[in-house]
């Protein structure tokens, strides 16, 4: 084996063995060395957008998926995680609203006025929110009427948010002219009897609100209201009732009682309980929960069309009102006007009208909700062709020579151990033949003819043609190897 050989040219013992080995290695090594740096060597980072926080993404493998062990791949850096604070807006992936966020805070158990700043934002879920406050506000002048819904996320995000949903007669001022533009048909977009979420929720809305712009719109109180307002806290009560008339005078309620505009109690009530019910499918959180605190239960209308009975009142018109002037002949955007023989929305809706309104099973809503952003994130791309071919040539170049000068390393120490005994001489000793030899008992080097040939004794010159020198000693012997000469030289 010519190319494994110690130095001065000696060859392995064995070396038809060694030779074997070293071809199979070889075979075997090198198809999986190029493998390796196709997977590895073969993609480059770069930067990509992503819509979800995925940290640690490893290389794209054969072609799709990585057939290396997972501690052999090499993982991208982690993507930038986003921020969010103080006044920022945001929606959630189920987008049905917007959010403004009124503060965000680093300690999720005991909040510090110095906790209060901006935050990273990893991707994580809104699920843990819950409703802590509403407001109801009508204005006569706008002829619109705003919910405006906080809510209390205390992980794993740490924040309170604010949505406010404006109704209207006026679709360009309707949350569904807001949804996709004025002079799009939200429904065009969705099989009219589909469960689509986003087709429920804002069914909901279109009829609820219709109720109550119409029957407030009435103006059945002693004097014409010009706005009315009404708080409602976290266990769905009506807190306190604003109202300022047309004639400048203004009366407050505290409590439940709303005053005169009771007979509006149940307009209120309803589009808070359809518009609560909406925001807890935008956070893909279980509630809204009813009933008393013995017997509290999520009841979401649009996950559960039972609940329908325990969510809305019927609304009907009270005693003293005409039936005919409580809601009026108004159309909703998309359902038409109510039908005999009921009076309200609501009253058709807890009767399972209009069959087009379909609740339950719905489709479409994302498994969680999360802030909807883009994230930047280093991803491994396929190089060029021509990076490509020669990122692999060289990778695999480098790592062959560096196996090959371990294996080298390696079967050189194996074969000095294997080895068979040889005669140690020195070669470099000048030998006189007239005074006899000069002995060196301690250690030699076996040189062979050719390095002895190069470098010759001066005294070898005077010796005879047998090639060599012997003398002897009584405690051992020295040989020195000459080359033959002819007599002539």
């Amino acid at each position: 084996m010519g190319f494994l050989e110690y130095p001065l040219s000696h060859p392995y013992p064995r070396e038809r063995t060694f030779t074997i080995v070293t071809v199979v290695l070889i075979i075997l090594v090198l198809p999986v060395l190029v493998l390796v740096n196709i997977v590895t060597a073969g993609y480059e980072l770069v930067p990509a957008l992503r819509p979800e926080f995925q940290a640690n993404d490893t290389v794209p493998g054969w072609w799709n998926s990585p057939r290396l062990p997972s501690l052999l791949r090499r993982g991208a850096p982690d993507c930038e995680p986003k921020d969010f604070g103080r006044g920022d807006l945001i929606r959630l992936t189920p987008s049905l609203f917007e959010y403004k966020v009124l503060s965000a805070w680093k300690n999720l158990t005991a909040r510090d006025p110095s906790d209060e700043s901006r935050v990273e934002y990893r991707g994580e879920s809104f699920n843990q929110c819950e409703l802590y406050y509403a407001r109801f506000d009508f204005d006569v002048l706008e002829w619109t009427q705003t919910m405006t819904v906080a809510v209390n996320c205390s992980g794993p995000v740490n924040a309170f948010l604010e949505t406010s949903i404006t109704f209207a007669n006026d679709i360009t001022k309707d949350v569904i002219g807001q949804y996709y533009g004025y002079n799009t048909n939200l429904f065009k977009f969705l099989d009219i009897d589909s469960r689509d979420y986003r087709k429920a929720v804002f069914a909901v809305l279109d009829v609820i609100s219709t109720d109550s712009l119409m029957i407030m719109g009435g103006q059945h109180l002693a004097a014409p209201v010009l706005t009315l307002s009404a708080r409602i806290n976290s266990t769905y009560n009506i807190e306190s009732t604003e109202i300022r008339y047309l004639n400048g005078t203004y009366q407050s309620s505290s409590l439940d009682s709303m005053g005169p505009a009771s007979i509006y109690r149940s307009s209120v009530y309803n589009l808070f309980a359809a518009v609560v019910n909406a925001v807890y499918i935008d956070l893909n959180g279980p509630g809204p929960y009813w009933g008393t605190d013995s017997a509290i239960q999520p009841n979401n209308i649009f996950r559960d069309p039972s609940a329908v009975n325990r969510t809305f009142f019927s609304n009907q018109a009270p005693a003293s009102i005409n039936p005919d002037s409580w809601i009026g002949d108004t159309t909703s955007f998309y359902y038409g006007r109510v039908v005999a023989p009921y009076q309200s929305w609501a009253e058709m809706l807890i009767a399972g009208l209009p069959a087009n309104i379909t609740l339950g099973n719905l489709t479409g809503l994302p498994g969680d909700s999360k802030m909807v952003t883009s994230y930047l994130c280093p991803s491994y791309q396929l190089k060029p062709m021509s990076s490509f071919l020669s990122s692999i040539f060289v990778a695999t170049a480098t790592m062959y020579l560096s196996a090959w000068g371990a294996w080298a390393f390696v079967t050189a120490i194996v074969a000095r151990q294997i080895r068979g005994p040889c005669v140690q001489c020195t070669c470099g000793a000048l030998l006189d033949g007239d005074k006899g030899g000069t002995h060196n008992h301690e250690h030699g080097v076996v040189a062979s003819g050719l390095a002895a040939g190069l470098v010759p004794p001066p005294a070898a010159l005077r010796a005879s043609s047998t090639g060599s020198d012997l003398s002897k000693e009584q405690d051992g012997m020295v040989i020195q190897e000459l080359p033959k000469r002819s007599a002539t030289a």
